[in-house]
């Protein structure tokens, strides 16, 4: 119990030292608005530029109309946004080519189908010959 209390106490010894080291903050109107003025007082401002870059996109102003050209494939159309699209299901894997492997689950065959490819089987085979 007795450490704790002088560890407390050269705590408070501590911090009072690091709080006498700190100067006093600044209020002041000129200094609050170096800290937070876009422009510093005195200059120009910077003229305005024609072209603005954003997230996949390039904005300008050009033959009297706002011009939005956007670059990246994020934003291409969602299915069904474009018209003419809604009654198609999306297609998780058309864009990505993806593949499932395996064969297909083979096709069950009812006993008239069996015989029927028997009989062209052997109407080949012997045409074949």
């Amino acid at each position: 119990m007795r450490t704790a209390v002088v560890a407390l106490f050269l705590m408070m010894i501590v911090a009072a030292a690091a709080n006498a080291q700190t100067p006093a903050p600044d209020y002041s109107s000129d200094h609050l608005r170096q800290i937070f003025a876009a422009t510093p007082l005195g200059d120009e401002p910077l003229p305005q530029r024609n072209v603005h870059f954003g997230f996949g996109t390039i904005e300008f102003r050009a033959l009297g109309m706002d011009w939005r050209i956007g670059f990246l494939p994020i934003l291409a159309p969602l299915p069904g946004s474009v018209p003419g699209t809604t009654n198609h299901m999306p297609d998780a894997f058309a864009l990505n080519h993806l593949v499932i492997p395996g064969e297909p689950p083979p096709v069950e065959r009812t006993a008239d189908m069996r015989r029927e490819l028997r009989r062209i089987a052997r109407l080949t085979a012997n045409r074949q010959r």
